[in-house]
């Protein structure tokens, strides 16, 4: 199972996959989708007092910057799937979201 297709990547049902994409610094409007190229995750557990449920993922998509973050209700696969994604800095969006989480279920 793929991680755009995986039942875990939700918040209280709601699929949190393709990201909603908020821009950094400038009136840029805001995309929705597998765009991009991944720069940046931060697992919300490694921030102060934020709730452990939630990934902030950075990308540069035609020279722009964005952000989104990711509402899991499961903490632990949250975590996991945070640790993976660091490991695909650099690689597009499209690419992250064929990930293969079939061990993950």
């Amino acid at each position: 199972m793929v991680l755009r297709d995986h039942p875990l990547m939700s918040y209280r049902d709601i699929p949190n996959w393709p990201p909603h994409w908020r821009p950094r610094g400038g009136a840029v409007e805001q995309i929705d989708g597998e765009l991009g190229v991944l720069t940046q995750v931060v697992v919300a557990g490694e921030i102060p007092n934020e709730q452990p449920a939630q990934i902030y993922l950075f990308m540069q998509c035609d020279g722009r910057s964005y952000v989104s973050v990711l509402l899991f209700s499961d903490a632990v696969f949250c975590r996991e799937v945070g640790e993976l994604m660091k490991r695909y800095c650099g690689r597009t969006l499209e690419e992250i979201g064929g990930l293969d989480l079939s061990r993950l279920l």
